[in-house]
């Protein structure tokens, strides 16, 4: 087979051509880069000047913020005013010993549960609030205690009303209660207390004051005679 003759213009043109899709090649990829970063740049500036668009109506509305939120510091701790730190065992123990001063009830058991975190919020909330004198975890807890006794019905109404009297912030969540003999008055039942407090307030724990249970005046557990005339009375109720 022969070969035709190829001559230089021919050379040339396959010089030229091979030379524009070199170049052409090159700019595609140079404009696919820069587009590539133009794209890039536009979503950023776009992400960008929707961040200074808020950050201007923060600034433009920061007093309002700062005074909203001076509000809502203060309505916080008014409510959590009345709510202490914490509530732990001495604290039910004393309010076993409220109760028999003021009632008679023999005491069969006291128990008491483990604290429980019912709702939090959590260090990096708190600090990002940037609220002073409030740094820590901000935790709402409660306790459970269950006081079983026998008692009365007119000593049961005494040792509730001092349950409902006491300055903790408690809930008697249930009175449970039956007839200890068809030969008496004597109810024996569980009164169960729920005691609430509020961690991380700026608060420190108070434990109560507690010379009634360790100077001896009362003995929780002992066995109280109720009077003959006051289960008469009861039974004339």
């Amino acid at each position: 087979m022969t070969m035709g003759k190829i001559t230089n213009k021919q050379v040339f043109m396959l010089v030229l051509a091979v030379g524009a899709v070199a170049c052409l090649l090159v700019y595609m990829l140079v404009f696919t880069k820069y587009n590539d970063q133009t794209t890039a740049l536009k979503t950023s500036n776009a992400q960008l000047e929707t961040q200074v668009n808020e950050m201007k109506e923060y600034y433009d509305n920061m007093e309002i913020y700062r005074t909203n939120t001076a509000e809502m510091v203060a309505k916080i701790t008014e409510i959590t005013a009345d709510y202490p730190a914490d509530a732990k065992e001495e604290d039910v123990i004393m309010m076993a010993v409220a109760m028999q001063n003021r009632a008679v009830i023999n005491y069969d058991k006291i128990n008491v549960e483990e604290a429980k975190v019912i709702h939090d919020i959590s260090e990096d909330i708190v600090k990002g609030a940037a609220i002073e004198g409030l740094e820590e975890p901000i935790q709402f807890a409660q306790r459970q205690a269950t006081y079983k006794n026998v008692t009365t019905y007119s000593n049961l109404k005494a040792a509730v009303a001092t349950v409902y009297e006491s300055p903790y912030r408690i809930g008697v969540n249930g009175v449970s209660y039956r007839k200890s003999s068809a030969s008496n008055n004597f109810i024996d039942g569980t009164i169960d207390i729920t005691y609430y407090s509020v961690r991380g307030m700026g608060k420190e724990y108070m434990p109560p004051e507690m010379p009634s249970y360790f100077g001896g005046a009362s003995d929780l557990f002992g066995q109280i005679t109720f009077a003959m005339e006051e289960q008469a009375g009861e039974t004339a109720e």
